[in-house]
């Protein structure tokens, strides 16, 4: 629009005077087109197209200057321009993706700019240029079809798509691999390989000599378990087409020596305790037990403790401090040497020093606690049966004696050994983890109440012998528990030499050697001493065999055996004791050929013939 228009009244008034004529003109404003007609005898406004815009002078499209006046109608028609786009479907070889590869549609729109009024008015376009999806949703469907994508179509990258038009290439489907199967494995459920690691303590520090290098089982134990396979799920193609998994692979069990197949084929469970082994070739385990180890050289710190399922045989010695578990037998071609064995079955070695052989396992434990169990028993019934004869006698005697009184005279008279038996009791349970043996709660509680009975003041507070008869019934049970677990195959000890050690056996206890000096010996069975038996003490049940007991210097040098078996010593020093159950008798001078027996009323008889011991025999004689 011109200046003019917007002059102060009184300029205007002075321009018109000044000019004689006035033009018409024209402007756009909003996209529309404005005209004001010109003065008398002015000339009229032009227009003419411009860029992308064509125009309408009462209803005649012009194509040149134009003259327009205020009645005129014009109508202004702006062009569009348009680049085709395309779309194309692609699709991979394995038809497991599809993808878009889009030109978009570029629309080029002019709009009718702005102007100010004036006479000559170009009609001047403005581009405004935008991208456009070349198919709507369904038509990009039906491209889809037409190259065969119809599955896993993503929906959200359409949306986004249409959203966002963006030229380039697009993942648009996608199929679904099938899900793998899961194969058939083996589940090894033993150890096999001992890797040498010292074992912490709860203290922190490490003991190195448990390293646990050889693992064993127990018979029953599982050594393998099949897993099963698990199919896997089909996928599909992009073109709906399904894709199947390959089958699980499979694996075979198979079970060697000192071991057996389960019903089902599905695990293998050791037959016998020992050494698991597990060997792998393609896909078939076979997994054996081998009963038994062995120990090339010594247990020392190397090798660490031995803690074995089965039989070991070690071809060295049994070095100082180190330890040998075995529920086997345990051979040793070397000797024992302030160690420690502990095995279920025999042990057999050259000598033992300085150390503690137990063989039998737990059912070392369990013979003591029997013995001790079946002695308080025997006693506490013994006593019960006399309390009423005791009652008695203190009525005839014009005395009142209640029947738990009665039970304490007899004790502390005749029955003394009772509380003593009792005592070993509580010390045995006392002893049990030495063992590795876990008491039952029972055990602890019947023993608890005999401990308060007996060797504290609960008898003395009793009215009458109620709780005394149902500790006896406990201890009754008690026996028949502990003797059902002491029994079944006996292990035996055998060493040519031992020296200040403590052996205890289920079975017998042969020294095949010199002797055995300065050590304590428990048998379950009978013990054979060949040679020397000097110092310690000798606790059998059955015969024991001597070939020289005691020194010249009267050793202290006990044996003892139950009331119906008996001893018999080659040569023997004075000093000796003898125990035949409760007789006991002390060898006074040199004897040889010597034989216990028990008369008919029950006392000890010693049959021998004297001895005099020569300088040359005790020049054979080792050294205590």
């Amino acid at each position: 629009m011109s200046n003019f228009l917007f002059k102060p009244a009184t300029e205007v008034s002075a321009l018109l005077e000044s000019q004689l004529v006035e033009p018409g003109v024209a402007w756009v404003k909003d996209g529309k087109v404005f005209v004001r007609d010109p003065g008398e005898n002015g000339p009229p406004a032009l227009i003419s197209p411009g860029q992308g815009i064509r125009f309408l002078v009462n209803g005649t499209e012009q194509q040149g200057l134009t003259p327009v006046y205020e009645k005129d109608k014009i109508e202004i028609i702006p062009e569009t321009h348009e680049e085709p786009g395309r779309i194309a479907v692609l699709v991979a070889p394995t038809k497991f993706k599809a993808y878009l590869d889009v030109r978009l549609t570029k629309r080029t729109t002019y709009r009718l700019a702005d102007t100010e009024p004036q006479q000559n008015l170009v009609l001047e376009g403005v581009p405004v240029t935008e991208e456009l999806m070349p198919l709507d949703k369904e038509g990009l469907y039906r491209l889809l079809a037409e190259n065969r994508v119809t599955h896993g179509i993503s929906e959200a990258a359409l949306t986004s798509l249409y959203e966002k038009p963006t030229n380039g290439r697009l993942l648009i489907a996608e199929g679904k691999s099938p899900e793998p199967p899961v194969d058939e494995k083996v589940l090894i459920t033993c150890c096999i390989d001992g890797e040498a690691r010292p074992v912490i303590l709860e203290n922190g520090t490490a003991d190195y000599r448990n390293l646990g290098r050889f693992p064993s089982v127990e018979a029953g134990a599982v050594l393998a378990v099949k897993q099963p396979g698990i199919p896997g799920k089909p996928g599909f193609r992009v073109d709906g087409e399904p894709v199947q998994p390959p089958p699980p692979k499979t694996v075979e069990l198979e079970a060697g020596p000192g071991a057996t197949l389960s019903p089902d084929a599905k695990s293998v469970i050791a037959t016998v305790s020992g050494r698991p082994v597990i060997r792998q070739a393609g896909n078939r385990y076979l997994c054996s037990v081998e009963p038994y180890l062995k120990i090339k050289g010594d247990v020392n710190l190397e090798t660490g403790h031995i803690i074995f399922k089965g039989d070991v045989e070690i071809a060295g010695s049994v070095r100082e401090a180190m330890r040998v578990e075995a529920a086997g037998k345990v051979f040793v071609g070397g000797e024992v040497a302030e160690a420690t064995i502990v095995a279920e079955g025999d042990v057999v070695a050259r000598s033992i020093i300085g150390s503690t052989v137990r063989a039998g396992g737990p059912k070392v434990y369990f013979e003591k606690v029997r013995q001790a169990v079946t002695e308080a028993a025997q006693l506490l019934t013994q006593a019960l049966r006399n309390v009423e004869p005791a009652l008695q006698h203190a009525a005839a005697r014009g005395r009142k004696l209640t029947p738990p009184g009665a039970l304490l005279m007899l004790i502390d008279s005749k029955y003394q050994r009772l509380p003593q038996a009792i005592k070993e009791l509580v010390k045995l349970i006392e002893t049990a983890p030495q063992f590795k043996v876990k008491v039952p709660p029972p055990w602890r509680e019947t023993i608890s109440r005999l401990s308060d009975l007996f060797l504290k003041f609960g008898l003395a507070t009793e009215q009458n012998l109620e709780n005394v008869l149902k500790a006896l019934k406990e201890l009754v049970s008690l026996q028949a528990e502990v003797t059902e677990l002491a029994s079944g195959a006996q292990a035996g000890i055998t060493a040519q030499y031992v020296l200040n050690s403590d052996l205890e056996a289920t079975g017998n206890v042969q020294v095949t050697g010199q002797g055995a000096f300065s050590s304590n010996i428990r048998a379950g069975s009978s013990v054979r001493v060949l040679g020397i038996f000097r110092g310690g003490e000798i606790e059998a049940q059955d015969n024991v065999f001597i070939g020289l007991a005691g020194s010249d210097i009267a050793v202290k040098t006990v044996i003892k055996v139950p009331s119906n078996k008996k001893i018999e010593i080659k040569k023997s020093y004075p000093g000796v004791v003898l125990y035949v159950g409760r007789q006991v008798a002390e060898i006074t001078k040199p004897q040889r050929e010597i034989q216990t027996g028990l008369d008919s009323e029950g006392r000890l008889e010693i049959n021998a013939i004297s001895w005099e011991p020569e300088t040359q025999d005790k020049g054979k004689e080792p050294p205590a």
